[in-house]
């Protein structure tokens, strides 16, 4: 019989959670302890030690109240504290002195692309499990845990999709690299619909704002080859934006863009 391991859920849903634990203790015989958000976790693994951890993406109640912050039109894109997702626990579990390997347990869906990306592309996460109704099993979830505790690579068929597939700039490089752009970016995703307004976010010009908005749009179709020429490219990123702001709002990726 295989050893049981020490596992960490990161995952809000407590309903979730609760079963999903019971079922890898009776059935596998690992030890589960969980957590509903990344906050804290730091002080957690000061005190407790585990073979794995398997992280959900995004907290629904976390997700609420920023976005209450968000559309209320007083937040900040440098300064202010913004959303805290999966990729803070991630970055948090990889930088203990002892690192915690991880799985990414997730639905997909298109509002997790992303962060999806960048947990493969500029985090390193090699194991990836899905939690969607009718094809999340526990049976592959718990595959996956091991598969990253022997540090070998696992990818649910399900997720395989939404992560990429060459040797190409990484997404993050693509849309973030440059400080003006990643600028522009957040201000949109904070709901800045003018070129004025974005400006007075993001600390430039309008006319530069409308000089990078074509460009940022050619941007996006460097990874997302499905995107057709726009003849409105303000429009469509906008669009983009609204429909991605977790991902351009994250605290973890500001803290490797700036």
């Amino acid at each position: 019989m295989k050893q049981g391991m020490r596992i960490l859920l990161v995952e809000d849903s407590d309903l979730l959670a609760g079963a999903v634990g019971r079922e890898l203790e009776r059935e596998y015989g690992h030890l589960v302890t969980a957590v509903r958000d990344p906050l804290g976790l730091d002080g957690l693994l000061d005190t407790e030690r585990f073979d794995v951890a398997v992280v959900d993406l995004l907290y629904e109640h976390l997700n609420k109240d920023f976005d209450t912050l968000r559309l209320s039109g007083g937040l900040r894109i440098r300064g202010d504290a913004l959303l805290v997702s999966g990729l803070t626990a991630i970055r948090t579990l990889q930088s203990r002195p002892a690192p915690v390997p991880t799985v990414v347990w997730t639905s997909g869906e298109a509002n997790r692309r992303l962060h999806l990306l960048y947990s493969y592309q500029d985090l390193g996460v090699r194991s990836y499990c899905s939690k969607s109704p009718g094809t999340g099993r526990l049976d592959v979830l718990e595959a996956a845990a091991r598969q990253a505790v022997a540090g070998a690579p696992y990818v649910d068929p399900v997720l395989n999709p939404y992560l990429p597939s060459g040797k190409a700039r990484s997404t993050s490089r693509i849309l973030l690299e440059d400080e003006t752009k990643r600028a522009i970016w957040r201000a949109v995703a904070l709901g800045a619909r003018t070129r004025q307004e974005i400006g007075a976010l993001a600390g430039y010009a309008p006319r530069t704002v409308g000089r990078l908005i074509p460009e940022m749009y050619q941007d996006l179709t460097e990874f997302d080859i499905g995107l057709p020429e726009s003849r409105t490219p303000f429009v469509d990123l906008v669009r983009y934006a609204a429909g991605n702001w977790q991902f351009f709002l994250d605290e973890a990726v500001r803290a490797a863009y700036p």
